[in-house]
């Protein structure tokens, strides 16, 4: 059998599987929704009252609850509510105008950057790489799970001897599954690319806002980014593939291999930042943090800076640290590939090709 016949005959059984491209849909309404859920709560927090408590002058009694203003409109015009809002024995008089400028002016500082970095993650082109950062974290799992269904699928079905009696190759054969996959990948980033883009198109313009500029440096980063999402996920595809092939043996083979994956994957960048918090004074930990493999995806996305720890919630973090350089996660993800994908392609070339039913 041709590589070309292989391909056609493999894009035909990928074609069919629903399971396939509902799941890749998912992700695409998923960058979506990082979108459309930083619009709103920008709209949410956009002309919020910016309130805080006024501060009274030493050696005043404490008052019994707070005396709230209204921040900006302090600014203006520096006056303080009447005396019947504050609680007795404490009046106007009493109050630290100082003070309580101070700490007005840093809560609108705060406030307003809070809301102006919503702005730049909604409209383009800032929002592409934050959707797209968030929505690489989501895909993994994703596409571990597909390579499993693409992969294991033959042994479920019981027609890998079959397949391979025609000529196919082992090693050509499982080459074309995964090339197929990684296809299906890039073009479903290319969709992704452009939810993202449409999506702050249409909420930037019910807004009040206008987008940034697009430059040359800005469409760099923007290809640098997408291409950057589709390298993170090699690493687990190849995990997924060796996966698959191990667990071929047992009955329920190809669900194990999935669950396996997928826990391996979210208990690795979840509960290792957590991990790492936690014991950030714990030296070996953060030696062996340079090795991980979910930690060096998490330095590839997101850079060597102090950026996000990933969390459960969406687009969510739990805190910042210090993630592997660039330079050093490229060539880790490249290392866990070439290993990865080195035994499953070693171990399919030994395996026994019967397979149990799933």
């Amino acid at each position: 059998m041709t590589w070309g016949a292989l391909f056609k005959s493999e894009w035909f059984k990928l074609r069919g599987r629903r399971v396939i491209w509902i799941l890749l849909a998912v992700l695409v309404l998923f960058s979506s929704l990082i979108v459309v859920l930083r619009f709103g709560d920008y709209e949410v927090r956009k002309d919020r009252t910016i309130r805080d408590e006024v501060l009274f002058l030493p050696g005043r009694p404490l008052p019994s609850e707070e005396v709230l203003i209204d921040c900006e409109k302090y600014l203006a015009d520096g006056l303080l509510p009447p005396a019947s809002e504050f609680p007795a024995p404490l009046t106007p008089e009493d109050a630290d105008p100082l003070l309580t400028e101070r700490e007005c002016n840093k809560e609108v500082t705060e406030i307003k950057a809070a809301v102006a970095k919503l702005v730049d993650e909604f409209t383009l082109p800032g929002a592409i790489p934050k959707a797209l950062r968030w929505t690489q974290l989501v895909s993994i799992p994703v596409l571990a799970f597909l390579t499993v269904l693409i992969v294991g699928s033959e042994y479920g079905w019981g027609t890998l001897r079959t397949v391979l009696m025609k000529g196919a190759g082992r090693w050509r054969f499982l080459s074309v599954k995964l090339a197929l996959l990684v296809l299906a990948m890039a073009i479903t980033w290319i969709i992704v690319l452009g939810t993202i883009i449409a999506t702050s198109a249409i909420v930037t313009a019910i807004s009040d806002v206008g987008h940034g500029d697009w430059t040359s440096g800005v469409v760099g980063d923007v290809i640098s980014d997408t291409a950057k999402a589709m390298y993170s996920s090699l690493p687990y595809i190849a995990l997924a593939a060796l996966l698959s092939v191990l667990f071929s043996r047992f009955a329920g083979g190809t669900l194990a291999a999935a669950g396996v994956a997928t826990v391996y994957f979210f208990v690795d960048v979840f509960a290792f930042g957590r991990l790492l918090k936690l014991f950030d004074d714990v030296s070996w930990l953060a030696d062996l943090a340079e090795l991980d493999l979910g930690w060096n995806t998490a330095g590839w996305m997101f850079g060597e800076g102090r950026e996000p720890i990933p969390g459960f919630a969406l687009a969510g973090a739990i805190g910042q640290v210090d993630y592997p350089s660039e330079l050093h996660s490229f060539f880790a993800l490249l290392v866990y590939t070439l290993i990865f994908g080195g035994l499953a392609f070693w171990l399919f070339q030994r395996r026994d090709v019967g397979g149990p039913a799933v």
